[in-house]
């Protein structure tokens, strides 16, 4: 397929595992990316794959913290400068700080809220501005189940911050549509790696406890449905939430 040529991406937590997949996917469909993160080295790590791999004139990286409107703004730029626009956000970025609520500390809390919550907000008021200019727009959000239902082992933290993309993509479905900006997001379950794999070994099993499709989820199974979301295939849907979880409803 080649639902992204001449489409240049934008992909806050780009040099995580999650961002890499879904920087992965797009690219095989022919995605110019901006890949966004804190960390330069894990940057330098993906962008050396995809080269690898053939992408290389296709990829730029970008370092900032998205918790900082300006770097949000200083990576769209960036985007334009590189391929003349940005078409598409995923926003990706995102941590888990689990502690039982009364002992959570203000400050993991706050770090949670700060990054995964007002740091998607960071990035989508980056780029709406742009987006709104051309009419045009496609913005995917990673929510988790843990911000649909109530699951052991994410924390009210995560929890709340994950929710909460879910009530911003309905708001702003509804708020970008005029300007021909959609705006959805992918709810993965528990996924092999990266943020999952640092659990401990029982929350990790109740976790896994009603998957139904007898298998852990991929990174590459929620890149799949980002770009669905991301592509024009899906381009009258819009304020929607797409669970990736294996049947994993409760």
């Amino acid at each position: 397929m080649d639902r992204f040529v001449n489409k240049a991406v934008l992909i806050t937590g780009g040099g995580g595992e999650m961002g890499k997949a879904i920087a992965k996917r797009l690219a095989e469909e022919g995605g110019k990316l901006i890949l966004f993160d804190h960390a330069e080295d894990a940057l330098k790590a993906v962008s050396a794959e995809l080269a690898a791999e053939g992408y290389g004139g296709k990829v730029i990286f970008v370092v900032g913290d998205v918790r900082q409107l300006g770097d949000c703004e200083a990576a769209v730029r960036r985007g334009i400068e590189a391929f003349g626009q940005v078409d598409v956000l995923v926003a990706a970025a995102g941590i888990l700080r689990h502690v039982p609520v009364d002992i959570m500390t203000e400050e993991q809390w706050q770090d949670v809220i700060d990054i995964n919550l007002t740091g998607v907000y960071h990035s989508v008021k980056a780029v709406v501005r742009h987006m709104k200019e051309r009419a045009y727009g496609r913005i995917v959000l990673i929510s988790s189940i843990g911000g649909r239902a109530g699951r052991p082992g994410v924390g009210v933290n995560y929890a709340a911050s994950k929710a909460g993309l879910v009530g911003m993509c309905q708001l702003l479905g509804y708020e970008l549509g005029p300007w021909n900006i959609t705006v959805n997001c992918v709810a993965p379950g528990p996924i092999a790696g990266g943020i999952f794999a640092a659990l401990p070994k029982e929350k990790q099993e109740k976790l896994l406890h009603g998957i139904r499709l007898n298998r852990m989820g991929e990174f590459c199974d929620v890149a799949a449905a980002v770009a669905y979301l991301a592509s024009d295939d899906a381009s009258w849907t819009t304020g929607e939430v797409l669970d990736v979880n294996g049947g994993l409803q409760y």
